[in-house]
């Protein structure tokens, strides 16, 4: 018998389930192998501590020592993501892609920005026409009033849409990427 085989009839050799065939050859290869040997005392030392009961007292106010501690650890510190300075920076980087692609190609930013104008003004248009409406509603008569409140309008809504997407997406990425 070698070590190898030896060494896979240990568990069974403790727990007494081996044949009288296997038991003669494990107990002879062990008379001759040291290393063996010591690993099977070192089992047995193990099996012995793992089946001598324990019995554990706790301390008569060990709950209320616990819970004591745990009050005592101070909260984790969490810090507020700065969305406003999210939001300048995020315009100021908007403006400066802006003006770098002025610089680079003029002629289809050009294209671009008329476009994009056109579409802005259609947008006022109809928000400025639901500002008459509520300018007529509210008693007011006049192109300026309408004008001005479907601006606001259209403001508070593109900031409610920037904010929005600012904390829903922007914010926990750079959170995460603050904690790491």
């Amino acid at each position: 018998m070698n070590c190898s085989s030896s060494e896979a009839l240990f568990e069974r050799f403790l727990d007494g389930d081996l044949t009288p065939r296997e038991r003669m050859s494990l107990l002879a290869h062990i008379d001759r192998c040291t290393p063996c040997r010591e690993v099977l005392e070192e089992l047995r030392v193990v099996d012995a501590l793992l089946l001598t009961p324990r019995d554990v007292r706790l301390a008569p106010n060990f709950t209320f020592a616990t819970m004591a501690e745990v009050r005592a650890v101070q909260a984790p510190q969490t810090r507020r993501a700065p969305v406003l300075a999210y939001l300048v920076s995020y315009v100021v980087a908007a403006w400066l892609i802006v003006a770098a692609a002025f610089v680079l190609s003029p002629q289809a930013m050009r294209v671009l920005a008329v476009t994009f104008l056109a579409l802005v003004a259609s947008v006022m248009d109809a928000f400025g026409g639901v500002g008459h409406v509520l300018a007529r509603l509210s008693g007011h008569d006049g192109t300026a009033v309408g004008t001005i409140v479907g601006g606001v309008l259209l403001l508070d809504i593109t900031l409610a849409v920037v904010l929005g997407a600012a904390l829903v997406y922007v914010r926990p990425r750079l959170a995460e990427r603050l904690r790491s």
